[in-house]
């Protein structure tokens, strides 16, 4: 069974820790009017110096006329001094400003407790999405995003924390909270992808901080895609993983740089 890990039209940028390649800001150079531009962050602990190198990098392809849209995948506002002393708070605001329009949490966003989330979401101008995430029975944050691009196309975004949060975070700060692990989780995703459908999204994108560890075995993204059929693009966060470490784990090759199909 293959599954479309990366694969979204004619441009897909891929922001490894804020590391803006220089390959990327070359393609800026092109004539990108009516592509649709995905820019990813993930694990940024911290690293605040790089949002300014993010936020010019989404400015310069919407000068070429691309519709960008700027995720992160978790583990966002714990790290660094500069975010851990206001608890996240300094994260939020320079996402706002280099423009994000949505992220899913890691199990680090709960280390400062479920209230506190909560409170950054008020302040957030994107959207925080985990599907799996629960308080007292219900979502806790958004399920999903539809976002839709100037010609019409529609693109589904839905969100996956790590269940692992349930044993790495402080009790204390995660109580009422529970996170759908296993074939509960892929259930959720499943569910996801079938209602992004239903409402029209020709691209769905997982937005998940799952991992390819071994030590997460059963709860991994490419467990999951194993499971989940309709996932266009997965963006993944957690094990601080490369590209290539991803194909490998998958036994699969990248065939091009904007097109990247693995066989399960």
């Amino acid at each position: 069974m293959k599954k479309k890990v990366l694969s979204l039209l004619l441009a897909v940028v891929m922001t490894f820790s804020l590391a803006v390649t220089a390959n990327a800001a070359e393609e800026t150079a092109q004539d990108l009017d009516g592509d649709i531009v995905i820019l990813h962050t993930n694990d940024v602990h911290g690293a605040i110096s790089g949002y300014a190198k993010v936020a010019a990098l989404k400015d310069a392809y919407e000068a070429r006329g691309a519709y960008v849209l700027l995720m992160d995948a978790g583990d966002f506002i714990q790290g660094d001094p500069t975010v851990s002393t206001s608890e996240g708070a300094t994260a939020v605001e320079l996402m706002n400003l280099a423009g994000y329009d949505v992220a899913s949490m890691g199990n680090h966003e709960f280390d400062y407790g479920y209230q506190n989330l909560k409170d950054l979401e008020a302040d957030a101008d994107f959207t925080i999405v985990d599907a799996n995430v629960l308080y007292n029975g219900q979502v806790a944050f958004e399920d999903n995003v539809v976002f839709t691009a100037p010609n019409g196309t529609k693109i589904g975004v839905f969100g996956l924390d790590t269940p692992e949060t349930a044993t790495k975070a402080h009790p204390a700060k995660i109580q009422g909270v529970t996170f759908l692990a296993g074939d509960k989780m892929f259930d959720c995703a499943q569910d996801q992808v079938d209602a992004l459908e239903a409402e029209g999204c020709e691209y769905i994108i997982c937005l998940g901080h799952l991992g390819i560890d071994a030590e997460s075995t059963g709860n991994r993204s490419i467990d999951l895609l194993e499971k989940v059929d309709g996932i266009d693009v997965f963006i993944d966060g957690h094990s601080h993983s490369t590209q290539e470490d991803i194909m490998a784990a998958l036994g699969g090759t990248v065939t091009d740089a904007g097109d990247v199909t693995v066989t399960i």
